[in-house]
């Protein structure tokens, strides 16, 4: 026969057979945490600055560490020794910390990889964690100001940015601020911030070395796009190995876990159950506290209070969440929560700025108005245009909420929804803007500059605060740096308009709320904080999404624990394998 011919017929099978391979038996993941990840969003490491992608924040667990690390334990959360150890508090507030000089930075290690394999050893210099490191991640974290939510912890609660020592027994010591008595677990809280050596470059756009339980390791030329990390010889991590796997998007990775392309997915579409990951002999679920929420923050340059309020009323969240998780259908998507509730959905329905599972609703700090009248469709505009920009995570959320909107039988075709680029959005070409807020935190340290006053621009995390001082020289928001082109909802406190005593009114409350650490100004803060907002009308707060991760069932899941504000990853490095049948 002749051999064209022979190739002509063999080639098609040969590539069949390939892509069954593929499928039926993909690579070998034992020993490995594997997660995927979106290809044009490859995470970077920056453990000062939120992410626009929700993994690069989870990444900070793997790589670095603080003082002290936040924890999820079986039954909530806890601090443990990271890189110090507290020694005690004095009278003054003078916390003491003692360093561990044990401590090694991961470019102590050269990794090498050969046939696929990873191969760690001594770079043939130790290169130990000392004081320095700390001086230089404060001096950081001091510079990016309030671009770093670390900044608004440490700066509400030291003196300086700065700390005395070492002393002959390796001990440092802060000097907190005397205006509160400072428990154990706000000073590690305080000191959890994630270690930087002293020669890295202050202003890095990511950050590759770290002390934390794996090191970042050479990509492999055969798959360039694969990152790897590996267990450093000075961790003992049960797991060898984490790998992030790339996809072209995220509405493929429920199939992707299916087939075994990895072992991990920490999130699915609006946080619900998938229904191709049912086998409960293959994978098993651990939910969490929500920590992301969606609004529609309104333009106040375009809208007026009434109006705005008029589309606050119109929205019927209930009736978007329900065609969202289609409720009631073959096809529902159904949901449970970190206490074992199912389909709970009203529990994720949002009333305030603050959402229902933040600190301050959960433990009715403050309790929002339920307004159910009808709109006054007389104060709406002829059409309410809503954008929103999906190339920043939460792709599918963004996509089906959009669509939703446009539901004639929700809203009557009161509304046009177009999904822009993300250079469009500081224009203001818009009545309303559709964001998801991820990474909240439902203790009492809810971050609302991230709502009021963050940059438009989804791509970085960036806050324009100026501050200046009061006529009683107490410290406030200079409404000079709040202008139009700052912020989503295009508030501009230079403006005399009717709307600008509320809005000085709310960065008077909004930085009181941010700045202060006495527990009780904080409730009263929320509180006139969220009185502001609801006569402002701001934001139509829509609903939280639920936290729902898939675990292959290679792993034990008594071992994994997710709970509050700790990070997904906060325990990876004890994480485990059961053992093989």
């Amino acid at each position: 026969m002749n051999p064209k011919r022979i190739f002509f017929y063999i080639a098609p099978v040969a590539v069949v057979i390939g892509l069954l391979v593929y499928i039926f038996w993909p690579e070998d993941l034992s020993d490995v945490v594997s997660f995927p990840y979106i290809a044009h969003q490859k995470p970077f490491l920056d453990p000062h600055l939120p992410s626009p992608d929700d993994l690069s924040d989870k990444l900070d667990e793997v790589v670095f560490d603080g003082l002290f690390n936040l924890i999820a334990t079986p039954s909530g959360i806890a601090f443990e020794d990271g890189l110090g150890q507290l020694v005690g508090i004095d009278a003054d507030q003078t916390v003491t910390i003692r360093l561990k000089p044990t401590k090694k930075w991961h470019d102590s290690y050269r990794a090498t990889l050969a046939d696929g394999r990873i191969d760690i050893a001594d770079a043939g210099k130790a290169v130990p964690f000392v004081a320095e490191d700390i001086a230089f991640t404060l001096r950081r974290i001091e510079r990016l100001k309030s671009l770093s939510r670390d900044y608004v912890l440490v700066a509400q609660a030291l003196h300086a940015f700065e700390f005395e020592g070492p002393d002959t027994e390796n001990a440092i010591r802060f000097r907190f601020k005397t205006d509160r008595l400072w428990t154990e677990d706000e000073i590690k809280e305080i000191l959890s911030f994630k270690i930087l050596p002293r020669t890295a470059e202050i202003a890095a756009a990511s950050f590759q070395i770290g002390t934390g339980p794996y090191m970042s390791t050479p990509p492999d030329p055969t798959q360039k796009d694969v990152i790897r990390f590996y267990r450093p010889p000075s961790r003992d991590a049960a797991i060898s190995e984490v790998s992030l796997i790339p996809f072209i998007d995220n509405s493929t990775f429920t199939t992707e876990l299916n087939n075994a392309r990895f072992n991990v997915l920490l999130n699915t579409p609006f946080g619900g159950l998938s229904p191709i990951l049912t086998d409960d002999k293959r994978f098993f679920t651990k939910s969490n506290i929500s920590t992301t929420f969606f609004a529609i923050l309104l333009n106040t340059q375009l809208l007026n209070r009434e109006q705005r309020k008029a589309v606050r009323q119109f929205i019927d969240r209930k009736a978007l969440l329900d065609r969202l998780y289609k409720t009631g259908t073959e096809q529902q998507r159904h949901i449970v929560d970190y206490r074992g509730r199912r389909d709970n959905y009203t529990d994720y329905l949002n009333y305030s700025v603050f959402p229902s599972s933040s600190y301050y609703i959960e433990e009715q700090i403050l309790i929002p108005p339920r307004d159910n009248t009808a709109a006054d469709l007389s104060a709406l505009p002829d059409s309410i245009r809503i954008v929103a920009c999906a190339n920043f995570g939460f792709r599918e959320e963004y996509n089906e909420i959009m669509e939703s909107l446009k539901d004639e039988k929700l809203f009557f075709n009161k509304i046009k929804t177009t999904v822009i680029q993300n250079e469009e959005i500081a224009q203001g070409n818009y009545d309303g803007i559709l964001v998801a807020f991820p990474g909240y935190k439902s203790n009492f340290l809810f971050d609302l500059h991230d709502v009021f006053l963050r940059a438009p621009d989804l791509a970085t995390y960036r806050v324009d605060l100026k501050l200046a001082r009061n006529e009683k020289g107490e410290e406030t928001i200079n409404p000079s740096g709040v202008i139009a082109t700052n912020n989503f909802a295009r508030l501009d406190a230079r403006v005399l308009s009717p709307d600008q005593p509320d809005v000085l009114k709310l960065l008077e409350y909004t930085h009181g709320f941010m700045s202060t650490w006495h527990i009780s100004d904080k409730h009263e803060y929320a509180r006139l904080v969220d009185q502001t907002e609801h006569e402002l009308a701001i934001g139509v707060w829509l609903f939280s999404l639920p936290s729902l991760a898939y675990f292959s069932s290679q792993f034990d899941p008594s071992t994994i624990h997710m709970y509050g504000v700790a990070s997904q990853l906060s325990t990876i490095e004890k994480w485990k394998e059961l053992p093989k049948q």
